[in-house]
């Protein structure tokens, strides 16, 4: 995998301003906890990391395989289930597709690297 690097600096409030590769974007929390909803939270950019990547690699390995992959549109919910984290995915496909190519880009989606990071969890070290 390649070097990532990110910047982040917490702004007034609950606002994060995000930086990578000369992008910037924000982060927030709802109203509700004390923010100004000027972003999403922390946990909808995950969810929003995990779908990006999901989608990016279907469309990767269908392009390999030639298949008629117009489109998808996955829909992730995150949920304390006893003492862990669930995530639930439904996955809608657009194009000619068998069910077996339909299930194979179910299961590459899993394969993709924020799914794999995710699930093998993380080092932190302070530098």
């Amino acid at each position: 995998m390649q070097e990532i690097k990110l910047t982040a600096s917490l702004k007034e409030g609950y606002v994060v301003e995000n930086e990578s590769r000369g992008l910037t974007w924000y982060s927030d929390e709802p109203k509700s906890m004390g923010g100004t909803d000027d972003g999403p939270t922390p946990s909808e950019l995950l969810l929003s990391s995990m779908a990006s990547c999901k989608l990016i690699t279907m469309r990767m390995y269908a392009n390999r395989k030639e298949w008629d992959f117009q489109g998808a549109s996955i829909s992730l919910s995150m949920g304390e289930k006893s003492e862990k984290t669930v995530v639930e995915k439904s996955i809608e496909f657009q194009g000619d597709l068998s069910k077996d190519q339909i299930e194979g880009l179910k299961v590459i989606s899993g394969r993709c690297p924020v799914a794999k990071m995710l699930r093998n969890s993380f080092e932190f070290k302070f530098v």
